[in-house]
Parts: C-alpha cells; structure tokens; sequence
C-alpha cells in the first residue's frame, strides 16, 4: 500500500514493477515545528486523454511496464489486457482459469517481463508478458490456506515475489526462473495482511494489516525474514509504498487518509512529520492505491473517485484532483515513467488515462 494547492497534478512512478530514479532525499524538520492548522484540500478537475474499457468487472490492478511501453490492466471477472501505451492499441488479451476465481490484483515485474496476476482463490499466475507460447506459472496458496491474494510486489532486483492473503499469510517466492518459481520462506501475521512493499534497496519488506499496524521485516535474507518494527497507523491499513530512495513509508487507510514515516533507519522508525494532517472530504472513501514521484510527491487512488496528490517538501495538505463529471469509485492507478500520464482503474471496468503534464482541460474519449 496512502499539499500544496495547485490544480496541475505532478506525475508519479509505478512503485510495484517500475524503475525508480533514487537519489533524491526529504529534510525531516524538528518534532514540533509545523503548528500551523491544517489547510483545506482543493478539488481540481483533471485532464483524461482517453477512456477504455477492460471488462465486466471493476479494473482489479492496474500497471504500467518499467520502461513504460505497456500499460497492463486486469478486471475481477477475469480479463487481462496488455495495451500499447503511447498509442493506446491492444496487443494482448488473455483470461484467467475458473479454478482461480476471481481477480484481486496485478503487478508488473520490475525486469518487464512478466505479469503477476493475484486471484480470490490464492493463486498467482506469472503470465510472460511477450513472447508467444512462452511457459506461465501458477503459485499456489499455501496448503490449507486458500484465501484471497491482497498484495503482490517485485523485489527491485526481480529476485523476489512477496504474496500476501487475507488470512495474514506472506509467502516469498523466488521468481528469478518465472517458469520454475520455488517457495524460500511463509512467515505468518496475525491480522489479514492488506499490502506487501519492498524498499528500493531490497532490504526491507513493509507488510500492511487490517488491523492498523505495519511491520517492517528485514528481508536481505529472504529465507529468513525477521521483524525489525512494528509501526501504528491507528486505523486499517490499505496500501504501502516506499520513496524512491526508502526513506519515507507511506501507508493508505480506509479513512481515506494517508500516514508516513521516516525509515532512514529501519529499526527506528520516527513519524514524518513534513506530511500535514488534515479533515478528508466525507465522500472520500478508502485508500485504494498508492505511488510516489521520482521526487518528493506521492499520489494516492480513493474509492470515492478522488487522486490525493502530496507534496512531501511542504506543509501542506493534500490536493485533490477529479474528473469533470461524478465519478465511479478509483480502484488502483499507475504513472509510466516519463511523469507525463497516470493511469487510473475504475469500478466500472474502464481505464481512465490522465494527462499529468497539463492542466485541468476538458474529457476526451
């Protein structure tokens, strides 16, 4: 899995499967010196350069690849499209099997080669994402424990697949022969886990749960996980996501809010305190997904059609962006990596894409 007041949205960088551009840092200020009351968010109209649609269901994930040719979406009743993303044709489509049910997520893999589909069945399939009759995999749940996939994310190195159920299962996969992926450790929560995040050095997992509560596991191992710290997000966590450089966490609630934390340390974890609290609309909804910036800005989905776009540099509150006409509820967005498109998934099974390098202009289809 989680401002300043401008109506231009700044684009963000796919976390699960893009390339990061690391180096930047965030100055951390002293406990205690922004007390200034919070300001009001500002809602501006966005930009949408084209609509498509995916499939029957509401658009359960959605990603562009690292190099940002390919944007991938996935629908709940099972459809999964791979588009052209300059041009916006369809080069693929492909549907999952019944065994697997329905479709809870999807994440590119972070060498652009294969997509990491999650079911409500516990499975996992690795499907090639070029390359015609090229062997996919199917990971299974664990024995017994055949509950639904709520996160799925590549280590930055493509080594490694973490896979996260809604019975707190968190099974780390090495996936570096995507045809011939083997289990290398199944540590266990005791909450449902909502969201599973590696930092850009691979070094730690952030794992989100239902019950409000983050734990940061030293993973530099990953057959032996080890829990370094527990964080307090004081309501259920929805989605993580590091800073390119790792050293912010962030974590999306179901309050529509967004929490963060300084993680220079990961075994001392402090509250980042440049990110304003602030009162979120009553219509917000949950967090439904989150990514950062290249830079110091992060941008966040909502289940009441709202982008949250944060300006970590400034103490300020979030802006918030949304189209023109009443939207359905945003399931999960994705920014290519050029910072000029955000792609966000719609409960309704369509895809919009946004332009993120203008301003407000008017919908297009």
């Amino acid at each position: 899995m989680s401002i300043p007041t401008f109506a231009i949205p700044v684009v963000i960088i796919l976390v699960a499967g893009a390339a990061f551009t690391a180096g930047w840092s965030l100055p951390i200020p002293w406990p205690g010196q922004d007390r200034r009351p919070p300001l009001d968010p500002i809602t501006a109209r966005a930009d949408i350069k084209r609509t498509f649609g995916v499939g029957a269901g509401p658009v359960a994930g959605i990603a562009y690849s690292p190099d940002g040719s390919r944007l991938a979406a996935a629908t709940s009743d099972g459809g999964v499209v791979v588009r052209d993303a300059l041009n916006g044709r369809e080069e693929s489509r492909r549907y999952t099997p019944e065994y697997t049910g329905a479709v809870t997520g999807l994440t590119f893999s972070t060498d652009g080669r294969t997509v990491a589909v999650s079911t409500s069945s516990g499975y996992v399939l690795l499907w090639p994402v070029s390359g015609a009759g090229a062997k996919s995999a199917a990971l299974e749940p664990p024995a017994g424990r055949g509950s639904a996939v709520t996160g799925t994310a590549f280590s930055h190195d493509a080594h490694t697949l973490a896979v996260a159920n809604s019975q707190g299962v968190v099974r780390l996969w090495d996936v570096r022969d995507p045809r011939h992926p083997h289990v290398v450790a199944t540590p266990a929560r005791r909450h449902s886990v909502t969201d599973v995040a590696f930092d850009r050095a691979d070094r730690s997992l952030a794992v989100g749960s239902i019950d409000g509560t983050i734990q940061l596991w030293d993973v530099r191992d990953p057959r032996r996980p080890e829990v370094l710290d527990t964080l307090h997000s004081g309501q259920s966590v929805t989605s993580v996501g590091y800073s390119p450089d790792g050293s912010v966490l962030a974590a999306g609630r179901s309050d529509g809010t967004t929490r963060f934390w300084d993680v220079h340390d990961p075994a001392a974890p402090r509250p980042y305190t440049q990110a304003r609290s602030w009162a979120a609309p009553g219509d917000i909804g949950s967090i439904t997904g989150l990514t950062f910036t290249d830079g110091s800005r992060l941008a966040a989905s909502t289940a009441g059609g709202y982008v949250q776009v944060w300006n970590l540099r400034s103490h300020r509150s979030p802006s918030l962006l949304r189209p023109s006409s009443r939207s359905q509820a945003f399931t999960s967005l994705s920014y290519d990596t050029t910072g000029s498109t955000l792609a966000i998934g719609v409960a309704n099974g369509t895809v919009q894409v946004w332009s993120a390098a203008g301003g407000a202009g008017d919908e297009t289809s």
